[in-house]
This record gives structure tokens, C-alpha cells and sequence, in this order.
């Protein structure tokens, strides 16, 4: 029996020739684009989760209330926060700090001296220190070197793999000296493997956190840069553990929130909910999203089920053709249970053939999809991936299941219920409302289909608006220098030349030192207030260094006072008033009613009545970070020192090569020795967004791969309807009907299930849309084209589609169309 229901299924195969490879092929897409896809989800969602002890480490951030009440809650905290849990709490088992070297050093470069002389030297950003424990608490794979102790001694440097070649090629590095800016021996003690993509921090050297003095204040209480982790005690009450928190804060903070009229709140973040579950401020890299996750899987089922609505659409259309098949099988003897297991083996062999090619299709296109998104998503896929998970394999093989029999059951018992007389006679086979229910499928598809197109012109209008949106300055043929490490004494007069001649320059506009840049959040940061105001209503403000040059190198608008002159440059810790610019956003913190009240007005620093300020001018807003995240309240000051990180040259439009090739000259020429380290701004800020851009690219990727099964499913159903409606074409053109009148005939139908399924999409693409766009502080609106591109994208291809296999039949000869049956 299973021997013939084989040379059954192969005969309708191979006879069928289109519609199988159009359910086959279909169905294949769907199912590689949803592995795909949850390949992807299931990636985002396992950050972190290599850790051995995952379950058991957890984040430490810090919130606030009070006066500091619009200060963003914070992933850093306080050094000496993990220490003192450790020892107060029996619960937290361990700890470790992990803080950027940028902190201490507004830049840093190694060299390496081989015993030949041959020196390599290059600056270094991905650089963090952290406690001796850093590899007893994450399991990030270590080559070489001893995990408990590598980062016990000061002056100790653990290198990734890709780090230690550029420096010792194939040489053993353990035991070598990095000199770090001509002034620091680091002795390498270990290697460890490059980390890997789930990680929601990123770095490239590890330096023990020993190796810098407590008077930097890496046991202080008021110095909340350094992320901490704990590690807890396997079965800890995490809740429990928080409750304690409250009075732990008042133990070391009380008598400073007392004074300040401010809370400050500990918290436990999993480490495994960090990179699509938080927010915080200072976050070490751009996190995911969530609900960007959860979207995504939406997609994948969509694709699916576009797809088995391809197949029982064609099936049941098909079903017509073997009408005759089924009559002649039943009058010979055939029951009705033989007939259903017939044609569900058939769908079961229809669905392994999808699932080869679609396992061939992973397979050939799964570089590329890593290449797409930038990120390897499939390394260690058997060993710790998703292949490694038992529901994984569960969900082969329910999508298998779910395609053979219950997606096949309906077209199987579609045709098993046909009437032997009435098959044999060639007659009307179709059961009441089975046309009806196909076309509500087909609706249904369409649905579908403009809802993940709608999602693709959100998503790229949301991305584009961001990209291009007016932030305030100029970002545009701005290169960035990060600032020089000379060896030796810093000599305030080799900065001041060097810019000077830089301004010389017939290419370059103009040119600031500053100590942050736009498209990163200002590190430096404190509390100022009015002079009318308490020290409980002071207000946590970012600090930014700049000098008189800032405001037109960026072309940033003044709305009030005036700009720093080259004389304005002062201390903020001295005793005689400094002048500051502040912007708009603190205007509004500090409760000036408009810029022009703020200027001239004095205001304390660090809720001191000792250090005055005096507002010199008011700053337009502008976007310091990208425009997913609010407005910062920002003052700025003139430094009397040249302790600059980076040296912002805007340059002339002709030729910016040449212009760069000059700075380089000026710089190398005042700097010798120290690398020349650079970025172009808008590249440097359109970082920010990579996270954005890589979630359009996937959305349009599997939007159009939605649109291809769809016009699959398209083509084969409309091919068929034409041919079932052969000779009334010929009818109604022996009668005088027009090539067009019979096209418009022909598509009315399939017109209109797509103005249907648009008024249908409607709700579906306000409510999503407005969902994902509450995750930006500044984002579109969505206009009329999210709801009228997708309806008329799929009514352009659905014509196209339904006239191309129209035409051919509609210009046949009517003679010939009358005779086909």
C-alpha cells in the first residue's frame, strides 16, 4: 500500500510539474526564513547566557529621587558599591568592576619593542579595568594564563587573541611588556578568546584594577562611573536581598541625601536581561529591543503562514483536475479514510522536499545573512547555539506535522468528499463556500503581507528621519583627532600651536578642542543650581569642556548673551566667578522662564556656595546623542589648561582627502611618535544607530521574502483560475468583449480581497507602529503613506501578477479557447 501511495504522489508530483515546485519552492522560503528569523530572536535573547553562572550574576544600577529626580537612572554606580555588599550582605558571594580606562586617560596607545628594535605602537580604545575576579565570575574562554590570578597584580594586561597578534604575530605573549603612552610598563598575563557578539559589553584588554591608586577613587562613594556585578548565593530571594537595599544606602549615603535632598535606589539587573531589557543611561554598548525581538517573530510566523495559506489555496484549486482521479478510485472500491491518507501522503512528501530545500537554502545563504546583519549568529549552532536546544528540534518537527497533515488535512478532505457520479461526469465538484473560504485565505494573506510591508516603510522612515534629522550643529566634513599622547611632560604650548596652525590652514573652516563629542554621551557630569535655590534643589547636569572656537566649528545658534572670548578661560574650582554657556534644556532644569532671564544670572557648582558661575550665553538644543534618547541639560566651560581628548576640524567641501592629508602632516610634524588617531563625525554619530539600521535591513529583508511566497502562492492560484475560465474567455470574445474588459473580469476579484485586507490593515499598522515608535524620545508621526504605500505595492503586484497570466489568454485565438475543454 505505502508502494503505491509513492508512484501515486511521484505521478501527481511530476504531472503538476509548476504548482509543485511553486508549493515546494513556497513553502521552503517560508520555512528558511523563519529559522532565519528565530535564529536571529533567539541570538538577541541569549546575551550573556555563555556565563556558566548566568542565572546567579546580576548588574547593580542606581536610580534617583528627590532633587536628583530627573537625573536618568544609571548602569554605573558608585566603586565602592560591590565591595560593601560583599561584606554586608551574606548573599552576594563576589563581585567585580569593570570601568573604561577613558575614565583616567582622555587617550591611550601601547608599543610593543621586539628584541630586534622594531617597534609597534597604536592607539587602543576598547581598554577596561576591572577587579582581579573579573574571570572567576564570566566564563569568557581564557588561551593562556591563569583565570584566578592574571589580574591579581598591578600593571597587569590580558589581551584578546586578535590584540596579542597584532602586537606579537605567532609569538608566545606572556611574560612581554606593553609600554602604555611611554610612561607605564603592562606585563601581559593572559589571552583570551575575541568576545564574543552576545555580549553586552564589548573590549579588546583587560587591566587589573590594582594597577591605578586609591587616590583616583575606586573606593569612593560619589563616583558612580564603574559598572558593577555581583555574584549571589544559588536559591538567594532576589526580592529579599532588594529590600535590604534602602537601609544599605542610608549606611554610606545618608548624611550626603540628607544634605541633597536626594534618594539614591539600588538595584539587581540579571545579567541575561541586560541587552533587550534595559535602558539605563551610560549603558557600555546600544542595546536590542524587546519589542523589536518580538516583531521579528512575528514576522517569521507571518512568512509561515503565508505560506501553508499558499499551499491549501493550490491544493484545493488543484484539487478540480484530479476530480475525475478521485471518482474513478471510489467507484472501483477506494474508501473515503484510503483517499485522506492518499493525499496527506502526498502532503507529507510535499513538505520534506520543502524542508530539504530549505535546509540547502540555510545552508548556501547562511554567510550571507551574517554578512547582512553584521554579526555571526550561528557559530557553536550544535554545541551552545539553537540547534543545542531541544525545542528547536520540537519545532521542526511541529512545523513538519503542522504542514503535512493539518495544513494538507483540508485539501484532503476536500477532495476524498467529491461525488463519484458527479467527478466522473466532470462536473461542479467544489463544496459550498470552498470558494469563499480560499479567498478569505487569500485576504488573509494579503493582510499579512501589507501589515510587514507597512513595518518596512515605518522602520525606514523612522531610521531615515533619525539619520537625516536636524540636530542642532553641523556634523558634515567634520573629522575628528582624538588627542595625542606625548611622552613626557604635557607642553600646554605644543596644543596651542597646533591648532593654530591647523585654522591656518586654506582647507579647514575652523577647529575646537573639546573633551566629548557629539554622538557620545558626555562623561563628565554634576550638580548645579540657582543662586536662589537650596542645596536640596540642585540638578544633575552633563559638563562639557570647550573653547571659544566650539560654537562655529559646529555652527551651533546662539539665542542669547554671546560666546566665550579666548579670554574667558578660568577654573571651575576657582574662587573667581567662571563664565559658562548653557543650553535651552538647562535653562528649563535650572526654571529660567527664557535664555535671555538665564544670561548674565549666577549659578552654584557642585551645590557649593564657594564656586560661582555666571551664565555668558544660552545655546540652542542640540542632540549630543542620537535622537532616540531626550534632550541632556549641558553647560559648558573654558578650561584654563589644554588637557584636551579631542580636536574637532571642520573641513572645506573640495577635496577632503587632500585637506586630511595636510592636518595629518601638521600633526605628525607637533607630534611625533603618537599615532594619528581619526573619524569623520557623521560616521561616528550614525553608530548609534546601527542597532536601527540592522533591524530595517532584517524587516525589509523578510518583508520582501513575505511578498515573494505570496506572489507565489499568486501565481499559481490566478494561472489556474485562468485556465478554469479558458472558455468563457473565448465566449466573451466570440461575443464582442475587449483584451481589457476581460482583464478587468479576471482581476476584480483578486482587487477586490486586496482593498479588503487594506481596510482590515489599517488598526493592525496603527497600533504597531505607534507601539515600536514609543521606544524613540523623538520619532515621526506616521503619515498617510504607511497606509497607502502598502495597499497600493500589493495592488501593483497583484495586477501585474493576475494580467501577465491574463494577457496570453485574453489575446488567444477564441476558436482554440473554446475547444481546450
Amino acid at each position: 500500500m505505502l508502494r503505491n501511495y509513492l508512484i501515486i504522489a511521484g505521478r501527481s508530483l511530476w504531472r503538476n510539474k509548476g504548482f509543485s515546485a511553486i508549493n515546494i519552492f513556497g513553502l521552503a522560503i517560508g520555512i528558511a526564513a523563519c529559522f532565519f528569523i528565530f535564529q536571529y530572536v533567539y541570538f538577541e535573547s541569549t546575551y550573556d547566557r555563555f556565563n556558566t553562572n548566568a542565572e546567579n550574576i546580576y548588574r547593580v544600577p542606581i536610580s534617583y529621587a528627590g532633587s536628583l529626580a530627573n537625573t536618568p537612572a544609571t548602569a554605573a554606580n558608585h566603586p565602592a558599591v560591590g565591595p560593601a555588599m560583599k561584606a554586608d550582605f551574606p548573599e552576594v558571594v563576589d563581585f567585580v568592576r569593570v570601568v573604561s580606562n577613558a575614565l583616567f586617560m582622555n587617550s591611550y596607545t601601547l608599543s610593543y619593542k621586539d628584541v630586534k628594535g622594531r617597534e609597534k605602537i597604536h592607539s587602543e580604545t576598547n581598554m577596561f579595568l576591572v577587579d582581579a575576579s573579573f574571570f572567576n565570575i564570566f566564563s569568557y574562554p581564557l588561551l593562556s594564563g591563569d583565570r584566578k590570578s592574571c589580574l591579581s597584580e598591578p600593571h597587569s594586561i590580558v589581551l584578546s587573541s586578535s590584540t596579542a597578534r597584532k602586537y606579537f604575530g605567532d609569538t608566545d605573549p606572556l611574560g612581554k611588556i606593553l609600554d602604555m603612552n611611554g610612561s607605564m610598563s603592562m606585563k601581559v598575563t593572559g589571552v583570551f578568546e575575541d568576545v564574543p557578539d552576545n555580549s553586552h559589553i564589548k573590549f579588546d584588554m583587560l587591566v587589573s584594577m590594582s594597577s591605578i591608586k586609591q587616590n583616583y577613587g575606586y573606593d569612593d562613594w560619589g563616583w558612580p562611573e564603574f559598572y558593577t556585578y555581583v555574584v549571589l548565593a544559588p536559591g538567594t530571594d532576589v526580592k529579599k536581598l532588594e529590600a535590604k537595599f534602602p537601609a544599605f544606602t542610608e549606611k554610606y549615603l545618608g548624611k550626603l541625601m540628607k544634605e541633597l535632598n536626594f534618594r539614591s535606589s539600588f538595584h539587581l539587573q540579571p545579567i541575561s536581561d541586560i541587552h533587550l531589557n534595559s535602558n539605563y543611561s551610560r549603558e557600555a554598548e546600544v542595546n536590542g529591543s524587546d519589542i523589536e525581538i518580538y516583531f521579528l517573530g512575528v514576522i517569521g510566523v507571518f512568512i509561515l503562514f503565508i505560506a501553508w495559506i499558499n499551499y491549501i489555496n493550490l491544493s484545493t484549486a488543484k484539487s478540480m483536475e484530479r476530480a475525475k482521479e478521485v471518482g474513478m478510485r471510489k467507484v472501483v472500491g477506494a474508501g473515503k479514510s484510503q483517499l485522506i491518507t492518499q493525499f496527506l501522503f502526498e502532503s507529507s512528501i510535499v513538505n520534506l522536499l520543502a524542508l530539504a530545500a530549505a535546509l540547502v537554502i540555510i545552508i548556501s545563504c547562511t554567510p550571507y545573512f551574517n554578512d547582512f546583519i553584521g554579526k555571526d549568529i550561528t557559530t557553536g549552532f550544535f554545541s551552545n547555539g539553537l540547534g543545542n536546544e531541544p525545542v528547536f528540534w520540537f519545532a521542526v518537527l511541529f512545523i513538519f506535522l503542522v504542514g503535512a497533515l493539518f495544513v494538507g488535512a483540508y485539501p484532503a478532505f476536500v477532495m476524498s468528499s467529491f461525488i463519484p457520479v458527479r467527478a466522473v461526469k466532470g462536473l461542479k465538484m467544489y463544496p459550498s463556500g470552498g470558494i469563499s473560504i480560499r479567498q478569505k485565505l487569500v485576504s488573509f494573506q494579503f493582510v499579512l503581507s501589507i501589515s510587514l510591508i507597512a513595518s518596512t516603510v515605518v522602520v525606514f522612515q523612522q531610521f531615515n528621519f533619525m539619520r537625516n534629522g536636524n540636530l542642532g550643529y553641523q556634523k558634515d566634513q567634520v573629522v575628528i583627532i582624538k588627542a595625542p599622547v606625548v611622552k613626557g611632560a604635557v607642553i600646554d604650548n605644543e596644543y596651542q600651536i597646533f591648532k593654530s596652525q591647523i585654522q591656518k590652514l586654506t582647507s579647514v573652516n575652523n577647529a575646537t578642542t573639546t573633551s566629548d563629542i557629539p554622538g557620545h554621551k558626555i562623561r563628565l557630569q554634576n550638580n548645579f543650581r540657582r543662586a536662589t535655590q537650596s542645596k536640596q534643589q540642585s540638578h544633575a547636569t552633563y559638563l562639557l569642556e570647550i573653547d571659544e572656537n566650539f560654537i562655529p566649528t559646529y555652527q551651533i545658534k546662539l539665542v542669547a548673551g554671546q560666546n566665550f572670548l579666548s579670554i574667558d578661560k578660568s577654573s571651575m574650582d576657582s574662587a573667581s566667578i567662571t563664565k559658562v554657556l548653557i543650553n535651552e534644556e538647562m535653562v528649563k532644569t535650572l526654571g529660567f522662564k527664557s535664555p535671555e532671564e538665564a544670561v548674565g544670572k549666577i549659578i552654584f557648582y557642585m551645590a557649593g556656595d564657594d564656586v560661582q558661575l555666571k551664565v555668558a550665553g544660552v545655546m540652542k538644543n542640540f542632540h549630543q546623542r542620537s535622537l532616540k534618547e531626550k534632550i541632556d541639560p549641558i553647560l559648558c566651560y573654558y578650561p584654563n589648561f589644554s588637557n584636551w581628548k579631542y580636536l574637532s576640524v571642520n573641513l572645506k567641501s573640495e577635496n577632503a582627502s587632500k585637506s586630511l592629508a595636510e592636518v595629518e602632516k601638521l600633526y605628525q610634524k607637533t607630534f611625533p611618535g603618537s599615532p594619528f588617531d581619526y573619524f569623520f563625525l557623521d560616521e561616528y554619530f550614525d553608530r548609534q544607530y546601527k542597532a536601527d539600521a540592522r533591524l530595517g535591513n532584517v524587516f525589509g529583508l523578510f518583508s520582501i521574502l513575505a511578498i515573494i511566497v505570496a506572489s507565489l502562492g499568486l501565481l499559481g492560484l490566478s494561472s489556474f483560475v485562468i485556465k478554469l475560465r479558458t472558455k468563457e474567455i473565448g465566449v466573451r470574445k466570440v461575443l464582442g468583449a475587449s483584451v481589457v474588459g476581460l482583464l478587468v473580469l479576471i482581476s476584480k476579484d483578486f482587487v477586490k480581497m486586496v482593498c479588503i485586507a487594506s481596510l482590515i490593515s489599517i488598526p493592525v499598522i496603527y497600533y504597531l507602529s505607534n507601539a515600536w515608535l514609543e521606544n524613540y524620545a523623538f520619532h515621526i508621526t506616521p503619515g498617510l503613506s504607511v497606509f497607502i504605500i502598502p495597499p497600493v505595492l500589493l495592488l501593483t503586484l497583484t495586477l501585474i501578477t493576475i494580467c501577465t497570466q491574463s494577457l496570453k489568454t485574453a489575446l488567444t485565438n477564441p476558436v482554440k479557447s473554446l475547444k481546450s475543454e
